[in-house]
């Protein structure tokens, strides 16, 4: 590498862009961040119904918090079962600090009160959390949410993938692998994600940032617009060379 190559790779310039092309083995639809919002949860799918009968359905986790419904989410997606017809449901960060809470809730509790646990907890019929320590606050929700549905949310992958199309919640490093154990930045993100094409030919689709409106970029699909914030839940149907956003 030339000295001038190389202080432009330092600098981030001259670097390759993205070029290949979108390639899943079959078409898909991949659903955004839900955040407790069970109504347009169910006006999307809805309209999937018709846009997009019978395709595989991805969904890149936070479905609790935020929201008014995180319990009636869990449930329609349990329900739901997309894994049965070859989609699946991925774990988010907010999944992530709820099964953290439950295993530690005084280490954990904090954080997730402070992005949405107390709108959780009560979806699940649990008043005034505000009002009770955290020890006991787990005890009421393993009770109110039942065996069956936390470990089936324990179990929620990291990772969907179809051909070079890989479904996250945060997008991972741009840099590295896509590799499941790498759990961090696929579920809080990095900070060269938007502006570090991938260089492996995989494209990552991915929630957890939110933004004005879904982005088709260098590599990248962004489809987290802010459910809980604009009332809008986005859908972007993948086929071979080709992405079509739908809205709740």
């Amino acid at each position: 590498m030339t000295g001038l190559s190389s202080l432009l790779h330092r600098l981030g310039l001259g670097r390759p862009g993205f070029d290949a092309a979108l390639a899943p083995d079959r078409a898909f639809v991949a659903v955004g961040d839900i955040h407790g919002m069970h109504d347009l949860l169910d006006a999307l799918i809805a309209k999937l119904a018709t846009e997009a009968p019978d395709l595989p359905l991805v969904f890149v986790g936070d479905y609790v918090d935020r929201g008014p419904d995180s319990a009636g989410v869990l449930r329609r997606l349990m329900e739901l079962d997309p894994d049965a017809t070859g989609g699946g449901c991925l774990l988010g960060n907010h999944e992530a600090m709820m099964l953290e809470f439950l295993d530690t809730p005084d280490s954990a509790g904090r954080l997730w009160m402070a992005n949405g646990g107390a709108e959780t907890l009560r979806s699940f019929g649990i008043a005034d959390p505000e009002d009770h320590p955290f020890e006991t606050l787990r005890d009421r929700l393993r009770a109110a949410a039942g065996d069956a549905l936390l470990d089936w949310l324990s179990q929620r992958p990291l990772i969907w993938q179809s051909g070079n199309v890989v479904v996250s919640h945060a997008g991972g490093d741009p840099n590295l692998p896509i590799e499941p154990r790498r759990g961090h930045g696929l579920l809080w993100g990095h900070p060269h994600l938007f502006d570090t094409p991938r260089k492996d030919g995989l494209w990552m689709v991915h929630g957890h940032f939110i933004l004005d409106a879904p982005v088709m970029k260098a590599g990248r699909i962004g489809i987290d617009t802010g459910a809980f914030q604009t009332g809008r839940l986005t859908a972007a149907i993948i086929e071979p060379g080709y992405v079509r956003f739908i809205h709740s």
